[in-house]
């Protein structure tokens, strides 16, 4: 019996002590368990700025692509300006050039024709200037080329087309009852080469006088002075000269060198000098895909331009318009 009791008393005492150990246990479990959901709320808050973090990337990402196709909203309008190009429809253009620029019934009556007499170009949609204003919807305001004349000679002479410098040459550029062209191309030089006129010391900065002029340094400035006097709204550009082969031979055609042994390269690179200094932009033909290697297919006779060759200089001066060489 006595024994009995003192087992009852151990079980009791036992199951008191299993119950306080089970309720030490519960409440552990309940702290472990709340501390589980203050750990997965941190984790969801991480997350959450992780996503939060990813997608302003996404975004940023977006934005940057959207900038550089042009496409996206906040792109700017210089740079939609730059992607599109500058629009040359309904711009009237004036062009100062020799043989290579002309055609008959297209420029002044005191003007020497070359084509379509000489030389492949037969049709006014195969030169260079046509296919530019057919392309871009421009309008002809005066095209003021002849064959044979140098940018050098008598500044002051009003009658002799054959003098690039001179006040008559540079006062037919003028359009129907005084319009002001917006683009004016001077296009001139070769002649100047052919004929071997010295190349001259001006780079732009030396003031240049009226009368006889004999050197191209001298005569190209005081073109580009005249046109910046009498036409204070146009935008002029100068053009290089393409690669000049050795006048009427045959192919292999080799580069041509006058009597002082300058090139159209040398010219060119006078051109590119003097329009620097004065903030003239330049139009460069010297690579425009006419070369010596290829210029039976886009000269006549080493000068003048087939309709191929025509065709490389167009795209050439559009480039320049545009901003894009």
């Amino acid at each position: 019996m006595k024994n009995r009791w003192i087992s009852m008393l151990l079980c009791v005492g036992l199951t008191v002590m299993g119950l306080a150990g089970c309720g030490s246990v519960g409440k552990d479990a309940e702290s472990a368990a709340e501390g589980q959901d203050a750990g997965a709320g941190e984790d969801t808050e991480s997350e959450r700025d992780s996503e939060e973090l990813e997608d302003a990337d996404g975004d940023s990402a977006a934005a940057q692509e959207g900038s550089a196709d042009g496409s996206g909203e906040d792109a700017s309008e210089e740079e939609q300006l730059l992607a599109q190009g500058i629009q040359l429809e309904g711009m009237s253009l004036s062009i100062l050039g020799d043989s290579i620029s002309t055609f008959d019934g297209w420029i002044p009556g005191e003007c020497t024709v070359f084509y379509p007499r000489d030389g492949e170009v037969t049709d006014v949609s195969e030169t260079w200037w046509m296919q530019l204003i057919e392309e871009t919807g421009m309008e002809l305001c005066a095209n003021n080329s002849s064959a044979g004349s140098t940018c050098t000679g008598d500044s002051l002479c009003a009658e002799d087309p054959s003098y690039g410098c001179s006040g008559g040459r540079i006062s037919l550029l003028m359009g129907k009852q005084g319009k002001m062209p917006d683009i004016i191309v001077v296009y001139m030089g070769i002649n100047d080469l052919l004929k071997g006129v010295p190349l001259g010391e001006n780079d732009g900065t030396q003031l240049v006088e009226e009368g006889v002029v004999d050197n191209f340094s001298d005569a190209y400035c005081l073109i580009l002075d005249k046109l910046a006097s009498d036409y204070p709204i146009s935008q002029v550009y100068c053009c290089s000269l393409t690669p000049v082969g050795e006048w009427g031979t045959d192919q292999p055609f080799v580069v041509f060198k006058n009597h002082r042994g300058f090139t159209a390269e040398d010219y060119s690179e006078r051109i590119r000098i003097i329009a620097q200094n004065k903030g003239v932009s330049v139009i460069e033909l010297n690579d425009c895909g006419i070369g010596i290697d290829n210029l039976q297919e886009m000269t006549s006779d080493g000068v003048h331009l087939t309709p191929a060759g025509m065709a490389c200089v167009k795209e050439a001066v559009l480039g320049g318009l545009q901003g894009v060489y």
